[in-house]
């Protein structure tokens, strides 16, 4: 007999096809964390039902009688995060965030806390119009809050003509505009913040930042 059926609200990193009748959705919620589950496709579904990159949903799982897998049994649509999709490098920035969350997720510490960053996170990405800052910002606060020394370590080894400029864009709310230096700069930081990643911490890139 297949454990009861439990709810949580999730957050939904990345979907993929497994086979003619499932989805594979990978997902985080705050009480279990990153994990993946399978979605049956319906033949008829509602927009509603049907889920989509960085949703938020009310998920009910069902457990395999083995208890290996977990099924969707009923999806429930909280927020769909629209604004993402219409625009190509916000869907590049979160997919990679998403992808990097769904990777480390099970090896990261507070789920709760995890959930949170990423909420806000996809948020940003949503509602603000530069996605490189948005990304830069979410992995600063991840490795921070996972309690890797970036302040300790990494900024000593961020060139110096970076740091005015890491300060600006790190420390205030992302701006709706900025001047092509900022922009470049950011990429240059950025970059350099996912090498000093891959070195010193324990945290696995996603194929597309590696």
């Amino acid at each position: 007999m297949s454990a009861p059926a439990v709810t949580e609200r999730a957050l939904v990193l990345r979907i993929a096809a497994s086979g003619e009748s499932f989805h594979k959705i990978d997902i985080l919620t705050a009480e279990s964390g990153t994990f993946l589950c399978l979605k049956r496709l319906s033949k008829n579904p509602s927009q509603s039902a049907a889920a989509d990159l960085f949703d938020t949903a009310d998920i009910q799982l069902e457990t395999s009688k083995q208890g290996t897998a977990r099924f969707v049994k009923d999806y429930q649509l909280v927020h769909r995060r629209n604004g993402i999709g219409q625009s190509y490098r916000k869907l590049q920035h979160a997919s990679d965030f998403c992808a990097l969350i769904a990777q480390n997720g099970p090896h990261m510490g507070d789920p709760a806390a995890l959930y949170h960053i990423t909420e806000r996170t996809l948020d940003a990405f949503a509602e603000r119009a530069l996605p490189a800052i948005v990304f830069l910002k979410a992995i600063y606060i991840l490795l921070k809050d996972e309690g890797y020394p970036v302040r300790e370590a990494w900024w000593p080894e961020l060139p110096a003509n970076l740091r005015e400029s890491a300060k600006q864009l790190i420390n205030p709310p992302t701006p709706d505009s900025a001047a092509p230096e900022q922009l470049e700069a950011c990429a240059q930081i950025s970059r350099n913040l996912c090498h000093w990643l891959r070195r010193e911490t324990d945290l696995m890139l996603p194929n597309s930042l590696a």
